[in-house]
């Protein structure tokens, strides 16, 4: 996200004058908190979760004027730029970085640079050697660097992570399907959208190497892919994803040792064996725990805050998240492409 405005003209600014209704709020801030980037993740996510926090002030930056304001007046913020470089001025704790994944790098270096800690959305960055760069350079700063990879912190599936340990595993199949295709190949795929369950992969099973990938292409996109990793510690994942499905659906399933457990993602979880079955299952809206909370991200954004606080290393750190990137990369590097038939339409 450039430092300028999105018109490339003279700085803009909004908010210079403190809103009333968050004068009490102010009485109790601990952490200046900055939010780069307010799209999507940050309106359906990030925004819902911080603004329910009594212990911070948010300081809003986006590249178009009214997209502050809007965000400004919705939730009561008193402080918003177009700039990074004056949000940085406001003297952050911490800055949120959800902007687009290609500006990623840039952004996260310069916040780093400026000796503020860092909480960016998956991908880290589009390489994993600029996410290795990104990780050297925080811990030069001595700076928390966290990345956004909300399913590691699903209560359900932080519940399967804890039965399953300690266990081997034989065959692991994670599967990320969805009824329509979006990206153009392989990587742009993986690195927006498959890098989820490959994530989950080595969460799950711990490390491998890359086997084989196949993919599919048809009319210009990616309709599907399976991707085998030889684990470090015996036995195989395989990694599905099917942009021609019925709709959404995430599943996981590990087998070892006379055990197999699976995951339908966020909401059911079972673990059996030939003499026991258990079944655990999450409602996704209900009164008690909200979708944010069932999907992870309530309960990333709080660890992240921990780390703030005690400055220790995050599970989802900028190191995790370069392994689970040159595992991808390594994935999409050993990829056979098929060209598969065109479509129905196509040949109309």
């Amino acid at each position: 996200m450039p430092s300028r405005g999105a018109s490339g003209g003279a700085k803009k600014r909004a908010g210079s004058a403190r809103c009333p209704e968050g004068a009490d709020r102010l009485k109790l801030v601990q952490r200046r908190i900055g939010i780069v980037g307010l799209g999507e993740i940050a309106s359906k996510a990030y925004l819902p979760i911080l603004t329910q926090r009594s212990d911070v002030e948010l300081l809003v930056c986006s590249r178009t004027l009214s997209t502050v304001e809007k965000v400004q007046a919705r939730y009561g913020l008193s402080r918003g730029t177009t700039e990074i470089d004056e949000l940085l001025s406001f003297k952050p704790d911490a800055v949120f970085i959800l902007t687009p994944s290609p500006t990623h790098f840039v952004v996260a270096q310069k916040v780093l640079d400026a000796g503020v800690d860092v909480f960016v959305e998956k991908p880290a960055t589009m390489k994993s050697d600029e996410t290795k760069a990104l990780a050297e350079l925080a811990e030069s700063r001595g700076r928390v660097l966290m990345v956004g990879f909300n399913r590691r912190f699903a209560p359900l599936h932080q519940r399967a992570h804890a039965l399953w340990s300690g266990r081997t595993v034989g065959l692991a199949l994670l599967e990320k399907h969805r009824s329509s295709a979006a990206h153009p190949d392989l990587f742009s795929n993986y690195i927006d959208d498959t890098i989820h369950i490959i994530d989950l992969l080595r969460f799950f099973c711990g490390e491998g190497e890359a086997v084989a990938t196949a993919a599919r292409v048809r009319d210009g996109r990616l309709v599907g892919a399976v991707s085998l990793v030889a684990l470090e510690k015996g036995g195989h994942g395989v990694i599905t994803t099917s942009l021609e499905a019925g709709g959404w659906s995430e599943t996981y399933s590990l087998h070892g040792e006379g055990a197999t457990l699976e995951v339908d993602a966020f909401s059911r979880l079972r673990s059996g064996g030939e003499a026991e079955e258990r079944i655990w299952r999450e409602p996704y809206a209900s009164d008690w725990k909200s979708p944010l909370e069932a999907r992870g991200f309530l309960q990333q954004v709080n660890h992240f805050f921990d780390c703030l606080a005690s400055r220790q290393t995050p599970l989802t750190s900028a190191r995790e998240a370069y392994r689970t990137q040159r595992l991808l990369e390594d994935l999409v590097a050993c990829a056979v492409s098929e060209a598969s038939a065109p479509s129905r339409s196509a040949r109309a």
